[in-house]
């Protein structure tokens, strides 16, 4: 058989396409907790910062497709009348999420784009709470992240796939040259 330009060109896409079905994306979920040990207080327009880290995350190269964060926040219970607490969630790209909380122990946070891209790009994100009324506990916090994992190639298929290019390209040249 002859190697043409269109076979050629016709066994390029089916190795390429060969190679780029073996990595396929994998459906994840990454958990960070957070404990603060000892918990943290909480006073009034006194921000508690803090960073979740994600473990097995590879920054750009697996995606995120949506996150969720649960804070344990307590009363203090130095005030023998009813104070109610509200707290103030924040990240990046969001900054007036307003948390109501009954002391029930767990609230939840929403989420932003730019917390999204954040988690994409550094695989972290960065949270604060502070309080806009009465003073609180912050025990801890956990970060759920779905998304997708995506294998990087093996250096050997990377390998594999460049001897067949030059072994393609040294067929091409020694039939120009007959």
């Amino acid at each position: 058989m002859k190697l043409t330009t269109k076979n050629w060109t016709a066994a390029v896409a089916v190795l390429a396409a060969g190679i780029a079905n073996s990595a396929q994306a994998v459906s994840m979920d990454w958990t960070d907790t957070v404990d603060f040990i000892p918990d943290r207080l909480v006073t009034f327009l006194e921000p508690v910062v803090y960073t979740h880290t994600l473990e097995g995350f590879t920054p750009g190269v697996d995606t995120v497709d949506s996150y969720s964060l649960t804070f344990s926040l307590y009363d203090d219970r130095d005030d023998a009348f009813f104070e109610p607490e509200i707290a103030l969630f924040s990240q990046p790209g969001n900054l007036i999420d307003t948390l109501w909380f009954n002391l029930s122990g767990n609230e939840s946070g929403g989420w932003s784009l730019a917390g999204r891209w954040q988690l994409e790009t550094s695989g972290s994100l960065t949270v604060a709470i502070t309080s806009l009324l009465g003073d609180f506990y912050l025990g801890g916090s956990t970060l759920t992240v779905h998304g997708d994992r995506n294998p990087v190639p093996e250096p050997g298929t990377l390998a594999l796939f460049g001897a067949a290019l030059i072994g393609f390209g040294l067929m091409r040249r020694r039939r120009a040259t007959v």
